[in-house]
């Protein structure tokens, strides 16, 4: 079943729960709408230039994949429409306003959870560098071609070969389990091999079908933990950033609220809190929450700054690797991000002090007495 964007959230009814009336009456189509300009406008609130844009194309694309017909050079272009249902799909979108509100804010468990889908530690992206490591070189000549064929092939059987990993990926998951596992999102890597049993619980020798699909379950949570690359050019951008060689350009100045809406007066959220969007309010902790006597996620919104701007890149670059072919060594080598100090605060150990600066001050850097000095 295929449906439009305006046909689909247009007839949509939501009912409220019990006797609670909804504070709207707002259509589904002006909400979606709304949403959608509200999460573009709160995406260039971001503090980070990499986020905002990273975020600002991921909300279009995420909208653009609920339209099934788009034109594109006067033609008619069909699209594949996903299958979530249009009030999930809405309370996924107010869901994630909430959540950009509340980096923008300065909850620091949102803004790091957003920083790291930017960076690729967690979501799409992580994904996207994954499939790009993952991706075989283009063969060049005849024998690289045998090559790629014999490792795609299929066994006497009919059935794929064992997944195996790459050099590349094989030096990354070696290196990532020798650094400390709290500096990542999600689970730690333990093992760099499958540990397939010998004998299954019957003290039978273990089959060979459940060892092909325990080492493909092995492989595929091991891709899922592992922390991807990032390019060379980014790293060394984050590493500024975190280090305070790159300086910040600053939080975004807000735009003001607008007060002429088309929508009638009772159709208005002034009573909310600003830059909140109006959505349907349909059970009593919706309502609590939403007007700010109770707060689920407690967290103390803090003041961006560039110390604090500084940490928190400093938090992701910890865990972004970078990955060079060394010439001389004929092998992958992996340098993993640090926690970088600002450039300004680094002694310079050839800058020569004052003496008046240690004056009344012994050699352990203790006041000495004015009877002692005199």
């Amino acid at each position: 079943m295929r449906w439009s964007c305006t046909r689909c959230f247009s007839s949509l009814q939501l009912k409220p729960r019990g006797n609670l009336q909804p504070t709207t009456t707002i259509d589904n189509h002006q909400e979606t709408i709304l949403l959608y300009r509200a999460l573009l406008r709160q995406c260039t609130y971001l503090p980070d230039s990499a986020a905002r844009k990273y975020m600002w194309l991921h909300v279009r694309a995420r909208f653009c994949a609920y339209q099934p017909n788009v034109r594109q050079h006067g033609q008619i272009v069909r699209r594949r429409i996903k299958k979530k249902e249009p009030g999930q799909a809405l309370n996924d979108a107010r869901k994630a306003l909430k959540h950009l509100q509340r980096a923008n804010d300065g909850h620091l468990p949102n803004l790091q959870g957003i920083l790291n889908r930017t960076y690729g530690r967690v979501g799409k992206r992580s994904r996207q560098l994954m499939a790009q490591l993952q991706a075989p070189d283009i063969p060049v000549d005849d024998a690289a071609v045998a090559e790629l064929s014999e490792q795609i092939s299929q066994d006497s059987k009919g059935r794929k070969k064992v997944p195996q990993l790459s050099d590349e990926v094989l030096a990354l998951v070696k290196s990532q389990i020798k650094q400390d596992s709290s500096r990542f999102p999600g689970a730690p890597l333990k093992e760099i091999q499958p540990g397939v049993p010998a004998v299954n619980s019957w003290g039978r020798p273990f089959p060979e079908k459940r060892k092909v699909n325990f080492i493909k379950k092995w492989h595929a949570a091991t891709l899922a933990r592992l922390m991807p690359p990032l390019p060379a050019p980014e790293w060394d951008r984050l590493q500024g950033l975190s280090t305070g060689n790159i300086p910040w350009d600053g939080p975004v100045p807000r735009r003001k609220l607008g007060t002429n809406f088309a929508v009638e007066s009772r159709h208005s959220f002034d009573r909310l809190a600003p830059g909140h969007l109006p959505h349907r309010l349909t059970s009593s902790t919706e309502r609590i929450v939403d007007f700010g006597r109770h707060d689920e996620n407690r967290t103390n919104p803090h003041e961006l700054t560039p110390r604090l701007m500084r940490s928190l890149w400093s938090q992701v670059f910890q865990a972004c690797p970078r990955l060079d072919w060394s010439l001389e060594k004929k092998q992958w080598l992996v340098t993993w991000g640090h926690r970088g100090k600002k450039a300004d605060l680094v002694l310079n150990p050839q800058r020569v002090l004052p003496a008046e600066l240690f004056d009344g001050v012994d050699d352990r850097g203790k006041v000495v007495p004015a009877e002692v000095r005199s």
